[in-house]
């Protein structure tokens, strides 16, 4: 008996697939919305860093006094431009001037300060508008009044040495005036450290660092961590994405859980392998993953449960021979299973065991040639009369990039079904799995994306959320509803007077339920007589009408 012959589409080649897996912009997006608390993190820290260094930075003021330089002679326009053009080109010697030990030694001597002309010239800055005589020096100290009194100092004893050096006249006065226009005056506040723009460049640079940081983890990062990196990776279509379980759980979730947003995951991966067998009505396949422990084992007993859930037969084939784990996850015995069918020890009704309305094989003894099994005849044989036996057959198989055995399997069934963990396996050995499997010459089915991150509201549609489990703010925010009080009875017809039951002696009932309707019971029947004389009188207008011709 050989095994049916197996239809395989073309697939993509394996250097397209691996095209558009470089970082995109939609996955910059993502990774922002996804690590969004490490941009926070870092515009926090930057504000406490550009708070904490303008706490211990040592406060500086800065004084600035003003110099107007002038020509003394000429009294024509043309010589005043003349006289106006030669001072403003000597500007910049004036400004050199003043950083000048000519003019800061006698400023040291005068206000005895214990710094020397060229310390001081490190906290003097000169700047000369642009074409103007106009001369502004500014000076730096650590105490206001001293730095006012430099500043004074510096500009007088500048204008001075001006005076002194300048070209004399004829008569020898000094050609060049030096006024001060602007005498410098005490700081009151300083100009270094600047505590707002410490914090804003402290907020832009920790923005930025954030910024960097999930750049590089990202093209660090080299996780197939969405279903489009994993599409574009493999190449096929995304079949289903599974929730990752919030605790671990004693057992399928079908099972522990079915009407969970998880549990409801599975139900999709079912619905999206009827559209792929859509040609058929029988279906086998091989579930398979790159790397070890991506959740295969787990993700094939859930599909299995979950196919059964309608009228279809389902066997389920733990075709792991090296790392089976079927039988320890549903606790049937393994003793016999498919090495003893490929084996000829035992035929397929006798390690046939059925758990939870499943047909589950196990894998039975770990041979030493699991390979040579798998690739046996007697496996096509077991194959054709599963499928023929069963509307969908399942087989669990071993990671492809450890072995060949999954490889060996699906060339013999419909396809094979490839696990992702999001959180485990690479885009490059995903990209090696899909380049096995097309080599192989075996129809991948589709990808399923394993451990994805619950969404927070997708659970509140399949239960009602659990009682008590309000935030502390809302318990604490929230006020009692008062108790409405009890309607008012309606009083009783005359044949409802009558059989109404004979009134209980008040002594024998609790003191502490008795309650003294009386003023309410007339104040209702005040209401109801008012009630009737409006009625009557209504009635009486309307028969004192004339008919109607």
């Amino acid at each position: 008996m050989t095994a049916p012959a197996r239809h395989t589409p073309p697939t993509r080649p394996a250097a397209e697939q691996g095209k558009g897996a470089e970082p995109g912009q939609h996955q910059f997006v993502a990774a922002f919305r996804r690590f969004w608390y490490i941009i926070a993190i870092g515009a926090f820290a930057g504000l406490v860093g550009g708070w904490g260094l303008a706490q211990i930075a040592t406060p500086v003021y800065t004084a600035t006094s003003s110099l107007y330089f002038s020509l003394n002679f000429g009294g024509s326009a043309n010589d005043l431009n003349q006289g106006s053009t030669y001072t403003q080109n000597q500007m910049l010697s004036f400004a050199q001037l003043a950083e000048s030990a000519l003019v800061l030694q006698p400023v040291v001597d005068q206000l005895n300060l214990e710094r020397t002309p060229a310390d001081l010239a490190g906290s003097i800055s000169v700047s000369t508008p642009q074409n103007t005589v106009i001369l502004e020096l500014s000076v730096t100290d650590s105490d206001p009044a001293e730095a006012a009194d430099i500043a004074n100092a510096v500009a007088a004893t500048l204008g001075k040495k001006v005076e002194e050096i300048a070209p004399k006249s004829v008569n020898g006065s000094a050609t060049v005036s030096v006024r001060t226009i602007q005498p410098a005056v005490t700081p009151q506040d300083p100009s270094s450290p600047n505590t707002r723009l410490n914090l804003v460049a402290g907020f832009v640079i920790g923005i930025l660092l954030g910024v960097l940081v999930v750049v590089l983890r990202e093209l660090l990062d080299t996780r197939v961590r969405s279903a489009e990196i994993a599409s574009r990776v493999a190449g096929v279509p995304m079949l289903a994405q599974i929730e990752r379980l919030r605790r671990r759980q004693p057992g399928p979730i079908l099972l522990t859980d079915p009407l969970s947003s998880a549990a409801e995951g599975y139900r999709r991966l079912r619905s999206s392998l009827e559209f792929v067998s859509v040609d058929s009505d029988r279906l086998a396949f091989v579930v398979t993953s790159s790397i070890p422990d991506e959740g295969k084992s787990l993700i094939s007993l859930n599909l299995a449960l979950a196919l059964t859930e309608g009228d279809r037969r389902v066997l389920l084939v733990d075709a792991d021979l090296r790392r089976p784990t079927l039988a320890g996850v549903t606790g049937l015995p393994g003793g016999a299973g498919l090495t003893s069918v490929l084996v000829g020890r035992a035929s397929l009704s006798d390690v046939v065991q059925t758990w939870n309305g499943l047909d589950v094989v196990t894998s039975g003894p770990v041979p030493p040639n699991p390979s040579e099994l798998l690739s046996s005849r007697a496996m096509a044989d077991f194959i054709a009369e599963v499928s023929h036996d069963y509307d969908v057959v399942v087989f669990d198989s071993p990671p492809m990039t450890a072995v060949v055995d999954a490889a060996i399997v699906a060339r013999a069934v419909d396809g094979a079904l490839v696990v992702a963990d999001r959180t485990r396996v690479s885009r490059s050995q995903l990209a090696t799995t899909m380049d096995v499997l097309e080599k192989s010459g075996v129809r991948a089915l589709g990808l399923v994306l394993n451990r994805v991150a619950p969404a927070k509201s997708s659970s509140t549609y399949y239960r009602q959320p659990a009682p008590g489990r309000e935030s502390w703010w809302r318990r604490l925010t929230m006020r009692r509803a008062r108790p409405s009080a009890p309607p008012l009875p309606l009083p009783l017809t005359e044949a409802e007077d009558d059989e109404a039951p004979a009134p209980t002696d008040p002594s024998v009932e609790d003191a502490t339920n008795a309650v003294d309707d009386a003023p309410l019971d007339a104040e209702f029947e005040d209401d109801l007589a008012e009630s009737d004389e409006d009625d009557d009188l209504e009635l009486a207008a309307a028969d004192a009408k004339p008919p109607r011709r």
